[in-house]
């Protein structure tokens, strides 16, 4: 079953092909649609993304992928292929969380190249999303996000500060989510971040039942940006079957 849907995504990805993007990349801050909170889910994948994905009831979420931070992503490629196939949306976060703000024209290059590797070699696609670690970036990012051909870096509006924390503060994360239902139907875009077991274990799970109950809808990034027609990969071509150079 899996297989099948896999193939699906992608037959149905060689028809919708992203153009590449000749502009800079927009900063988005918040979602756009009225109703629609995006979740995303920063670091992975780690072993916790699938089951976070599992436990949207129907909701779609976003992830930004390191290629080796908490894991290598190259042994997680089975989280990020049912990731895939189940219609969430996986953007890139840098290959080592490095703070890009710091580094130059030819290391930012590396640490998008390196994730947009291993995706096409996985999925067959290179992802047009992006997320910069700490939230840090400057005009040189931008510059070469365009170059690459991204067309949107991702902000927030709500952090559950988790990554800040190590996870260990559940009532402040659950506390952020009360907040956002209170003000539905406002549009909401979250971070948090999949490797830790509290998130996915106490914190996702009560997110999910507040927000529906309030009657938020759970939308990826560009479905809440009302991004319809944009896809949020290149395809490239078929993925491939792991080697030695699937390796960190």
């Amino acid at each position: 079953m899996f297989a099948k849907l896999f193939a699906i995504v992608l037959a149905i990805a060689s028809v919708a092909q992203a153009a590449p993007c000749n502009g800079a990349a927009r900063v988005i801050q918040n979602c756009e649609v009225s109703g629609t909170v995006a979740l995303t889910f920063d670091d992975g994948p780690a072993g916790y993304d699938l089951q976070i994905a599992n436990s949207l009831n129907g909701g779609k979420g976003t992830f930004f992928v390191n290629g080796n931070n908490w894991a290598c992503i190259y042994d997680k490629a089975d989280e990020l292929k049912g990731l895939y196939a189940g219609g969430h949306t996986i953007g890139s976060h840098t290959w080592s969380h490095a703070d890009l703000a710091r580094l130059n024209y030819n290391q930012i290059n590396d640490e998008l190249a390196k994730v947009e590797d291993a995706m096409i070699k996985i999925l067959g696609v290179r992802p047009i999303y992006f997320r910069p670690p700490f939230g840090s970036y400057n005009d040189l990012v931008i510059q070469v996000l365009k170059d690459r051909g991204y067309s949107k870096l991702f902000m927030w509006t709500d952090d559950t500060e988790d990554g800040n924390r190590n996870g260990e503060d559940v009532p402040f994360a659950k506390s952020v989510y009360d907040r956002i239902t209170r003000d539905f139907p406002k549009p909401h875009l979250v971070l948090n971040h999949s490797p830790y077991s509290s998130t996915a274990n106490q914190v996702v799970p009560y997110a999910v039942g507040k927000l529906q109950g309030a009657g938020y809808k759970l939308q990826t990034v560009d479905q809440c940006l009302g991004s319809a027609g944009e896809w949020p990969y290149i395809y490239v071509g078929q993925p491939g079957n792991r080697d030695s150079s699937w390796k960190c």
